[in-house]
């Protein structure tokens, strides 16, 4: 649809925030807090090589960590962490970015394949309405340890946005997409504006070959050079 609204993709992991990763600072807390134990983890360690020798990802769809927990105890405790630990977190020059964006009228969306109980107070704190994420599969009272629907990783991610964009609320010929990862080179590819994001080597080397733009959102030396791309069209 030529008249669809423009919207602006963002990672997470990588991008919006410094180095780590959502889960990884949700997994630490939740261990310094006692909500897991060796169990819990030797548990996670067991799905992981299992999916190895499978030819799986050992990550992807393994959250065998929180298996037995309490989904409503989980989210609470995620909300936590996020105003404890993950705020502190957000690069400055990402969330100038996205609220360039905003102003500009775009419509801001989180896509990332960390847990979507993680990208709620994230998003609600960024004042964005929408976002995609990992579900976790429950039994009804307690999560099972696996994931629920789409795991948005690599072509998955480029995927999931195809399917929130079934209808065409979104001219992706005009929208915007950050990432910071080779693994994103699928999504990347599917916005007229790809901006590859404090940006992995191999993801670097893509970028450069394609005339993608190239940002570091630890500073804002890049900024104009968007603006000016986007004023262009």
């Amino acid at each position: 649809m030529d008249n669809g609204r423009i919207a602006a993709i963002f990672d997470v992991d990588g991008t919006l925030i410094a180095g780590d990763s959502l889960e990884r600072i949700f997994i630490a807390f939740l261990w310094r807090r006692g909500e897991l134990s060796w169990r819990d983890i030797l548990s996670f360690g067991l799905n992981a090589v299992n999916a190895l020798f499978a030819g799986r990802s050992p990550f992807a769809g393994n959250k065998a960590y929180l298996r037995s927990k309490n989904p409503f105890r989980i989210r609470r405790l995620a909300r936590e962490c996020f105003e404890t630990e993950i705020v502190r977190c957000l690069l400055p020059g990402a969330i100038d970015r996205l609220h360039w964006h905003q102003r500009s009228g775009h419509f801001p969306i989180l896509l990332s394949g960390t847990l979507d109980l993680l990208l709620e107070p994230l998003a609600e704190y960024l004042g964005v309405s929408a976002r995609i994420g990992t579900e976790l599969e429950t039994d009804g009272r307690s999560f099972t340890g696996r994931i629920a629907g789409l795991h948005p990783f690599g072509e998955a991610k480029a995927e999931s946005l195809m399917l929130m964009n079934g209808l065409g609320l979104f001219n992706l010929k005009r929208s915007f997409a950050y990432a910071n990862s080779y693994s994103d080179r699928y999504l990347l590819a599917q916005l007229g504006y790809p901006v590859a994001t404090n940006a992995d080597p191999r993801l670097r080397r893509l970028a450069e070959k394609k005339g993608w733009l190239i940002e570091d959102f630890a500073s804002r030396k890049c900024r104009k050079s968007i603006e000016r791309a986007y004023d262009r069209n």
